[in-house]
């Protein structure tokens, strides 16, 4: 697939950390007075001294607090969780630290730093340390120990860790960015960076008013919901009728009481005529012509369903909102040109994380709730229309009810209006209570969606590009999805560009779809796509609704967070600022924290590891020579951006007003803004099929503590955000700079060949660019890691092992030993017998600290709930066995610390893997 590999796990916006470098202060641009150094040296001895004990007490009480437990074979210990996650307890004597330190040996003595950024930089390491925690047993554990101690997980989330705490710090910046704006409306004369940051401002204040958000109830999202019922159908009652312009507007007046019956009611009631006259005439001989009327008519009635299906698909997905199957523009990796953006079709998410948790009857249950909830507040809202022209319907249900129910076939899955299903209720339903009907509604919803989601391909599948590849004329496509118009829905949303062929990402799929579409009942595929719209929306209404409430109870489950835990507002409201005008936010923060000297050093640091990788590649003994040459050019024909995107330019202000210019903001009107957010980046997507890609834009914003690879665009790309420390700083030394921001950078290169990105050739097309011999032996390496990451697990709630699928993470644990590119590049910058400056109190050598800072940045606890969703889920294996997983496959590791073999950390050779 053409989607980006994102490096990173963490939960959704992640935006910098607590030892952030920002700028310096003033008092350091002059030279310092005698009184000031002296002040300065008394200052930095109690900083050292502090940091001292910070680490002494932290790694002490880590080993009190922590509950330990093995994982895998070859030892370890667990990954950080809270403490409602039952663990084995360790029998091992833990030994002292100093027992594995391998200092160099034949060179001088290097002198300690003790600038405050240095003296803070040790306090930070050494605070996070476990101390009483042999590194070679369990280095992750050692590494983060005493952070896990001093951290806790805020109440309202599933996990925190290092991540977090740099995108916790980058969201201040950008709030202090918002505090400066003025609430006032720009005036005639503002400038363009002015008007910018007034939509800024707006998008977070209408999201912080939630007296204004909570009073206005669900009325907005109803709106949404009456529009899907005008085109398709009500929801909870047998509908025949559909209500609608040809462009799916209502009428005017529709819900009128003096409203005239349509002239499609008018032509419904005379079908109940023709079919009594059908069955009078049934055996006279013109039966045959009279049937075959019939047959027309139902034709004609297909047709209209197929109609009135693609409109509400059409709509839907223009307000980026899922359903039955879902289109993305993305690049023809198959092509001769991978930058020309072609339709992909998709298979359809539910509302829950995973295909698993619909075979849990605990979820299942909450999960119909939730449903049951959701379409009966909103059942309740609408009732009024319907009671006005349910009436109508009534009319011609009840006379077609009781001319076809000689055939012994009911067209509902239930009794629509009460009853049991029997002979008596079908003749005289009795009027049930909206909450019953929205309960069976909910039952029938529910199972189709759980139908749906079981026809999809497993997540490891979509992850083989050569799998996910499978492009079909338009035409044939038409054909395999009989329910949906395709040259309408492509010209609602590309009417000058009608794309010759759509790569289906699973073709078995469309048959399974199109089986389901067919067997349901429209009353029940209209409570789908309600349903689907409101999680969708949900979260941008007041958190007292009903259906806000609902969807939070849902999240509160999968997460584990406790039931009723109100969310951080203000976090919300700032990811909510990030998804609707992220750009704008990303250039405060560049002015902010991203300086050009701190770009062109995370530039230069990339180069020496592609650099070093290209070195390596004739030297890897399972690359045959013309594989090895192949490899070499792709290497050098990869893109790395750093910092922030030119598309939109997010130095200029014009380019940022360009691109939002279509996003109406409304300070008073929060649900709109979203809505407005996501109508204009669906039309924005969708104006870039058939054109070549920007090589200037990006797939994330500047402030995002994350990085991606993009396969058919060769392009490894860094936000701003995440060149923070503990990822990075200007003013580290080289050793701790490469360890954590040049990890992240050899794992993004790595991407580009790994078990998918080795299926993309230098010019980012799906292609055999390796010889048959070189691909076997890849793939039994690959396999060799797929097969170590299998046998590492979490626990869930209830203490049971729920082991990683090393088949979904096998391309980002293959990238993970990219560390190895990371550490010979920094190796090769460095003079021969040369070290740095030492930090203070920290008694390592440069090669212990350049793993220190790698394990450091995936410190992290998890709740049990949310570990196991990710597993399921995510493609990155859990932290803990990405940081020890890792270690255990590296030589340059085991010879730092003096991890002797058969240690935790040094398992035998035959449970170790190698690749890059």
């Amino acid at each position: 697939m053409a989607e980006p590999r994102a490096s990173t796990d963490e939960e959704s916006a992640p935006l910098l950390d607590t030892q952030t470098n920002a700028a310096t202060p003033s008092v350091f641009s002059r030279p310092n007075t005698s009184r000031e150094k002296a002040l300065a040296a008394i200052s930095v001895l109690f900083l050292l001294l502090a940091s001292l004990f910070i680490g002494l007490f932290a790694g002490a009480e880590s080993s009190y607090k922590k509950e330990k437990g093995k994982h895998g074979s070859g030892g370890g210990g667990d990954w950080a969780t809270v403490t409602e996650t039952k663990t084995d307890t360790q029998t091992e004597t833990v030994t002292a630290t100093t027992t594995h330190v391998s200092q160099p040996t034949g060179t001088p003595v290097p002198s300690i730093c003790l600038t405050p950024e240095c003296v803070q930089l040790s306090a930070s390491i050494l605070s996070a340390l476990n101390t009483s925690v042999d590194p070679c047993d369990d280095f992750y554990q050692f590494a983060t120990g005493g952070w896990q101690a001093s951290n806790s997980i805020p109440e309202d989330r599933g996990l925190y860790g290092a991540f977090n705490e740099v995108s916790d710090n980058n969201k201040k910046l950008i709030l202090k960015v918002l505090g400066s704006i003025s609430d006032e409306k720009p005036g005639k004369d503002a400038t363009v960076n002015e008007r910018n940051l007034a939509k800024l401002k707006a998008v977070y204040t209408s999201c912080m008013d939630i007296d204004t958000l909570n009073d206005i109830g669900e009325k907005p999202l109803i709106d949404l919901v009456e529009h899907v019922l005008d085109i398709f159908g009500e929801f909870d009652v047998p509908s025949y009728v559909d209500n609608a312009l040809p462009n799916g507007e209502p009428y005017e007046g529709a819900y009128d009481e003096t409203y005239r019956l349509p002239d499609e009611l008018i032509a419904a009631a005379a079908k109940v005529e023709e079919i009594k006259e059908l069955k009078k005439a049934a055996l006279t001989p013109d039966a045959k012509r009279e049937k075959a009327e019939l047959e027309l008519t139902l034709s004609e009635v297909d047709e209209a369903r197929r109609h009135k299906l693609t409109k509400t698909l059409a709509w839907l997905h223009s307000r980026g909102v899922q359903g039955l199957v879902n289109f993305a523009i993305e690049g023809d990796a198959g092509g001769e040109d991978s930058q020309i953006q072609s339709l992909w079709l998709y298979q359809a998410q539910g509302g829950l994380p995973s295909k698993e948790y619909y075979d849990e009857a605990p979820i299942l249950d909450l999960y119909h709730s939730v449903i049951h909830d959701i379409l009966t507040e909103l059942a309740q809202h609408t009732s009024a229309l319907k009671e006005k022209r349910g009436w109508v319907e009534d009319l011609v249900a009840v006379a077609m009810e009781e001319e076809l129910i000689g055939d012994e076939s009911w067209p509902w899955p239930w009794p629509g209006k009460g009853g049991d299903g029997g002979d008596d209720d079908r003749r005289h339903p009795p009027h049930e209570p909206i909450d019953k009907r929205m309960d069976k509604l909910a039952s029938q919803v529910l199972k189709f969606e759980k139908d749906l989601v079981k026809a999809g391909a497993d997540p490891e599948y979509l992850y083989n590009p050569h799998y996910a590849y499978n492009p079909y004329s338009t035409s044939a496509v038409s054909h395999a999805l009989p329910f949906l118009d395709i040259p309408t829905y492509l010209s609602t949303f590309s009417p000058r560009t009608f794309p010759e062929n759509i790569t289906v990402t699973y073709p078995p799929y469309l048959k399974a779809v199109t089986k389901l579409v067919e067997q349901t009942p429209d009353e029940v595929l209209s409570g789908y796509f309600v349903t689907r719209l409101a999680l969708a929306y949900a979260d941008a209404l007041g958190p007292k609704t009903e259906v806000k409430k609902s969807f939070r109870r849902l999240q509160e489950v999968l997460k584990g967070i406790k039931p009723g835990t109100e969310e951080n507002r203000q976090d919300v409201c700032l990811a909510w600022v990030d998804d609707i005008v992220g750009f704008i936010a990303g250039r405060e923060f560049v002015r902010e924290a991203f300086s050009p000297e701190a770009k062109s050093e995370g530039e230069r640091i990339i180069r020496s590891i592609v650099s070093a990788f290209h070195a390596k590649l004739p030297h890897i003994s399972w690359m045959d020579e013309e594989s090895a040459a192949a490899a070499q050019k792709k290497a050098e024909a990869i893109i790395p951006k750093v910092g922030y995107p030119l598309l939109p330019d997010t130095t200029k202000p014009e380019s940022l007003e360009s691109w939002y210019a279509r996003v109406d903001i409304d300070k008073e009107d929060f649900f709109g803004n979203v809505l407005r957010s996501s109508v204009a980046e669906e039309s924005r997507v969708w104006l870039s099929l058939g054109r070549r890609r920007s090589r200037d834009s990006w797939e994330m914003y500047p402030q995002t503590v994350n990085a991606y690879y993009s396969p058919p665009d060769g392009e490894i790309v860094f936000p701003a955000g995440i060149l923070q420390p503990p990822f990075y700083s200007l003013s580290w030394p080289a050793h701790l700079r490469y360890g954590a921001f040049g990890a992240v950078a050899a794992h993004e290169l790595t991407h580009a060949f790994d078990n998918s990105g080795s299926q993309y050739d230098e010019k980012g097309r799906l292609r055999d660019w390796w010889t048959k011999k070189t691909v076997e032996d890849f793939e039994k390496r690959a396999q060799c890691v797929a097969k170590q990451y299998s046998k590492y697990w979490v626990y869930d709630a209830e203490g049971k092992k729920v082991f990683v699928n090393g088949n979904l993470t096998n391309g980002e644990d293959i990238a993970d030993s990219g560390l190895a590119q990371a550490y010979t590049a920094w190796k090769s910058s460095i003079p021969d017998g040369s070290s740095s400056e030492r930090l203070p109190g920290l008694d390592y050598s440069d090669e212990q600290l350049f793993f220190l800072a790698f394990a450091r940045v995936w410190a992290q606890l998890i709740r049990p709930a949310t570990a196991v969703s990710r597993i399921r889920t995510d493609p990155h294996s859990p932290p803990y066995w990405r940081t020890v997983g890792t270690l255990r496959n590296l030589d340059a590791f085991h010879k730092a610390w003096g991890c002797k073999a058969g240690t935790g950390m040094n398992p035998p050779k035959e449970e170790q893997c190698e690749l890059w």
